[in-house]
């Protein structure tokens, strides 16, 4: 990412951007029926139900197009925003842990000193060796905190770039993309609410100049910025997190650590939403809220390490929901909160609503790319002023109750058993990326990831699984998703072809071929506004809430019944319960591995995964066995391997590559 003095203002070209359109409805339904096709499979009679339901549907769906056109002109930036915040995220009462919160992991510094080893070492060998194990040390260290202040330099640098208005406008052969989710990561907190929560963030909370930093689930409030508004330079920062660290230790062994709220954010939000009502009450308790909540970003400091060292499995666990403590030792309502662990493994987890991964992902690619070159060394020091006397600034929880001290342990149970049902692995695919598919396989490298995954799952469950790929709509103004229907007749194709003994090598090729060229028409339409889901979503909220319109003729009875009847279907239910739950970001050196939870519990898999031009890596995770009812995140690695290498294979068997020629891969 390049930075000119001279360039345009990253928010310069917004009144530019057209608003997210409204799809014709006879184009939505007819993409609808397109793409339940291979849901519906051999069940002739579910799939003429379904085009009766729709035909119905039809006769009557304009009405409820118009009024979704009207409420349009009624919004301030898109007919979507306020339905997308409240349907997608905000109304959901599970837990934030695994199911709606993402994770990144930083790759490890080659640098890092003073390393924890573990008192068993795994063999390669071993069991276990592969998926990695987490211990507790119980401590921390010097390196954790040097690598936990220069991410924490680098966050405030590029923060200070939105500020200024510097970052370059990210751009598309669609033209300019919409800016507006880079302000809506700092300062920006989810507030638990019964029922629906809400999002806090203002002009104070935006420019805020202290971090929320986490040790042993007690908080403390930082300054990063001195009394003349300057950066503190990294040695104050360093004394100050070991101060804190020395605070926790002389609390834990007077016995005056304050009760766990920390793990009330992980679990269910109506269980939180009780008890942050009770906090808010008692001034001191609110005050520590408020704090939190008006902080820039979060910091957690653990003392778990993953074994063996540089194990993506076990360092990606500790991320997403804590290794050994699961739920504790984060704030999972802070958008932006960072995690290292004892030995400077660094890991992030973003709270979803407020903007969309990809976002945040720019910024983590930044700062782990600008914090790469700077050795934290054992020789090399950080600057400090020589009269730093360190300020420890504790955030307080006090006369908890027993009503909420009971939600805690409540929320201990509930984490605990998210984290044991679920299971994931970091699949780094060397042979090959998107330098290969691009020059042998000769079709787009996300639709190539794409149909590898539905055939690994084809192969695993002997069925079709419902895709769902995300598709940025950023080139409308305040633009989100859409949902990429990835799952085709073409895509099913392929994926017979592929389990025919009778197909041949180039059989199999041209369905590849067909089928990665119908997923480009499929995300291109998505981007542009033309999807199914999110025209259905507002076709449906304007059934449930939007008034009819005075010219509107009043429905029948029988009209009613066509409408529920079309929303209602259950081929409509099982095309949007996806078994695969997708999305693909753009190559990121500097992000080891990447995950979100699976959308459907039953033979469910939720994946990010990116492509680099040598290889690819995928983040998967799925329950357990005996939870998921087949679902096998370890099988779906050994497959996507068998997949990925065969495609190859077939590929250059009928391409003009070689089979041996290696150098343009």
């Amino acid at each position: 990412m390049n930075y000119h003095p001279h360039q345009p203002h990253m928010l310069s070209e917004q009144d530019k951007l057209p608003r997210l359109p409204i799809p014709p409805l006879k184009q939505t339904v007819s993409k609808y029926l397109e793409s339940i096709v291979p849901v519906a499979n051999d069940d002739l009679a579910a799939l003429a139900e379904t085009n009766r339901r729709a035909a119905l549907f039809l006769k009557v769906g304009d009405r409820l197009q118009q009024r979704l056109i009207a409420y349009e002109k009624t919004q301030p930036f898109s007919w979507l925003e306020k339905w997308w915040f409240e349907l997608a995220y905000l109304s959901w009462r599970e837990s934030l842990c695994v199911n709606s919160n993402y994770w990144i992991a930083f790759a490890d510094d080659p640098n890092a000193y003073g390393l924890a080893r573990a008192p068993e070492q795994l063999h390669p060998g071993h069991h276990d060796f592969h998926v990695g194990r987490i211990w507790d040390s119980g401590e921390y260290s010097e390196f954790q905190v040097r690598r936990a202040v220069k991410f924490i330099q680098k966050t405030l640098d590029y923060k200070e770039l939105i500020d200024d208005g510097r970052l370059p406008i990210d751009r598309t052969r669609a033209g300019p993309q919409c800016m507006h989710q880079y302000h809506c990561m700092f300062g920006m907190t989810r507030i638990p609410r019964m029922g629906c929560d809400e999002l806090y963030q203002d002009e104070t909370t935006v420019k805020s100049r202290t971090i929320t930093v986490i040790v042993d689930d007690q908080i403390y409030s930082v300054d990063v910025y001195d009394s003349a508004d300057h950066r503190r330079p990294d040695g104050e920062l360093e004394v100050e997190l070991r101060a804190i660290i020395a605070d926790v230790a002389e609390r834990r062994a007077s016995g005056e650590l304050d009760p766990a709220v920390t793990v009330l954010t992980a679990g269910h939000r109506d269980r939180w939403s009780a008890a942050y009502e009770q906090l808010e009450r008692q001034p001191s308790n609110h005050a520590t809220l408020k704090a939190i909540q008006h902080s820039l970003f979060a910091i957690s400091l653990d003392t778990t390490f993953s074994d063996p060292p540089g194990s993506v499995n076990a360092h990606q666990r500790n991320m997403k929901c804590h290794g050994s403590r699961p739920g504790h030792n984060r704030w999972y309502d802070k958008c932006v909160s960072y995690i290292f662990d004892r030995n400077g493994a660094a890991g992030y987890m973003g709270e979803h609503s407020p903007c969309d991964a990809l976002i945040p992902a720019f910024m983590l690619e930044y700062v782990a790319k600008s914090a790469a070159p700077e050795n934290i060394g054992l020789e090399s020091h950080s600057s400090a002023s020589s009269t730093c006397h360190p300020h420890v600034h504790r955030l307080r929880f006090t006369d908890v109750g027993a009503s909420v001290l009971q939600h805690i342990a409540d929320a201990e149970k509930e984490v605990e058993q998210t984290a044991k049902a679920s299971d994931s692995r970091q699949i780094r695919f060397e042979n090959y990326g998107s330098d290969w598919i691009k020059r042998s396989a000769k079709v787009g490298p996300d639709a190539f990831a794409q149909l590898a995954m539905q055939l690994t799952y084809y192969r695993i469950h002997g069925t079709f699984a419902s895709v769902y790929e995300t598709a940025s709509t950023r080139q409308f103004l305040h633009g989100r998703t859409e949902t990429v229907r990835s799952l085709s007749t073409e895509s099913a194709d392929f994926m017979r072809s592929m389990v025919d003994p009778g197909s041949s090598a180039r059989d199999k090729y041209d369905t590849l071929v067909r089928a990665a060229n119908k997923h480009q028409i499929l995300l291109r339409d998505a981007s542009s506004g033309n999807g199914v889901d999110r025209h259905i979503l507002g076709l449906r909220m304007a059934y449930h809430r939007l008034q009819p319109l005075p010219s509107e003729t009043p429905l029948t009875a029988d009209e009613k019944s066509a409408i529920e009847d079309f929303f209602n279907d259950p081929i409509l239910a099982k095309s949007t319960t996806f078994q695969l739950s997708t999305s693909g970001l753009f190559p990121a050196y500097y992000l080891a591995h990447t995950g979100f939870g699976c959308v459907a519990s039953e033979r469910g898999y939720g994946i990010n995964y990116i492509i680099e031009p040598k290889r690819i890596k995928f983040g998967t995770e799925g329950k357990t066995t005996d939870v998921g009812k087949g679902t096998d995140v370890e099988r779906f690695e050994v497959t996507l391997r068998h997949t990925l290498a065969e495609l190859k294979a077939i590929c250059e068997q009928c391409s003009e590559v070689s089979a041996g020629d290696s150098s343009r891969l």
